[in-house]
């Protein structure tokens, strides 16, 4: 293995895509090589953490290796390179594919390996192209049968790992929990640029609710991970995460880099606030939720009623205060594209937060955790 590699697809080359893809390319009677390659960037160049590069790879023979590859770097932006590191997103997204990727009932992209660019945690991975999957148009939005695929595949995810031992296992995933020191600091940050830029967007009847959602978040993520079960989390389980195998009609998800293991119920309640939009979420969140628990124990999983299921649902949605918070050290001071994003996300963030009753607990949530 190199033990130089590259930190952007400018400084991608022919021996290093050899070194790092030929040794799992498929046997064949000609020795498996890349003869050439072309980058092409991904997202104007650019994710928020990321800089991603779709690489197009010419092989000695027809079918010893795949016609492209993602290569997803460490954005090179410092001030981005450094929320990756302090969200442990690079380090994250690696763990998960070493452990988890083969068997994944989400079916992740094909992990072709990963290697630290810097020696310091700034870890690169090389991933299947999924560039033949059918993607969803964040302006279409996603469909209720697409919405019922996507709860079901989590379902089926979450009842694999329920409780496994492997999710504790050294090195394997972060805890729940570890978003506890990370969250508190930019909460704390982040909140009053937040507010300051995007108060007029926060229904009236949601403001009161930060001040206890960012205090509790925490503590929300300590009771989860030392009281409830878990099982292995997504983290950004959103409909920009996810595509469909044009075959199986399957839903596929990408974008690992806020894996961890914890309550499925966060997943399911992060997705509502992420994907659907209110008026819909009203039709449809509780069937949601029933199939998602019938699935559940359709795989497996005992001794958690949907009663419980719809508390940890609950208490989860007062995060979605603690995450908008902190998003405003990396949205406030834009322009219009970052108050769009806050304009289309605040509403979902409320209507989950009505569909789950979090009125109820949320100025009561020291009781709540305590009991």
């Amino acid at each position: 293995m190199t033990d130089h590699h590259p930190k952007s697809g400018n400084e991608i080359t022919l021996p290093w895509l050899n070194t790092m893809l030929t040794a799992q390319a498929p046997t064949s009677n000609a020795t498996p090589a890349i003869t050439g390659y072309r980058c092409e960037p991904i997202g104007e160049t650019a994710g928020f953490l990321g800089d991603i590069v779709r690489v197009y790879l010419d092989w000695h023979a027809p079918g010893q290796g795949p016609g492209s590859i993602i290569a997803k770097f460490p954005t090179l932006r410092p001030a981005n390179l450094a929320t990756g590191k302090g969200l442990l997103a690079y380090e994250r997204e690696l763990r998960f594919y070493d452990a988890f990727s083969t068997h994944c009932p989400l079916q992740p992209p094909h992990f072709y390996g990963g290697a630290d660019v810097s020696g310091q945690g700034d870890y690169l991975i090389l991933i299947e192209d999924l560039m033949g999957a059918r993607f969803v148009s964040q302006l279409d939005g996603l469909s209720i049968s697409d919405a019922e695929l996507a709860v079901r595949g989590l379902a089926s995810m979450h009842a694999q790992y329920w409780n496994d031992p492997k999710l504790d296992e050294p090195n394997a995933l972060y805890q729940f929990s570890d978003w506890a020191p990370i969250y508190e600091p930019s909460i704390a940050s982040g909140w009053p640029l937040f507010e300051g830029d995007f108060s007029d967007l926060i229904p009236k009847a949601m403001h009161p609710m930060f001040g206890p959602g960012n205090q509790m978040a925490g503590p929300i993520f300590h009771y989860f991970s030392q009281n409830r079960p878990k099982t292995l989390l997504h983290g950004d389980a959103r409909m920009e995460n996810i595509c469909f195998d044009p075959v199986t009609g399957k839903p596929r998800m990408y974008d690992w880099q806020l894996a961890a293991a914890g309550p499925g119920a966060y997943d399911l309640m992060y997705f509502f606030a992420n994907s659907i939009e209110p008026a819909e979420l009203f039709d449809v969140g509780p069937g949601l939720i029933k199939d998602y628990h019938a699935a559940l124990v359709a795989g497996g999983v005992i001794d958690y009623p949907l009663a419980d299921l719809m508390q940890d649902l609950q208490l989860s949605a007062c995060l979605l205060f603690g995450f908008a918070s902190m998003v405003g050290n990396f949205l406030a001071g834009g322009g219009e594209t970052e108050r769009s994003i806050v304009a289309a996300t605040t509403p979902r963030y409320w209507g989950v937060c009505q569909l789950l009753k979090v009125d109820e607990i949320i100025h009561d949530l020291p009781a709540r955790l305590a009991s």
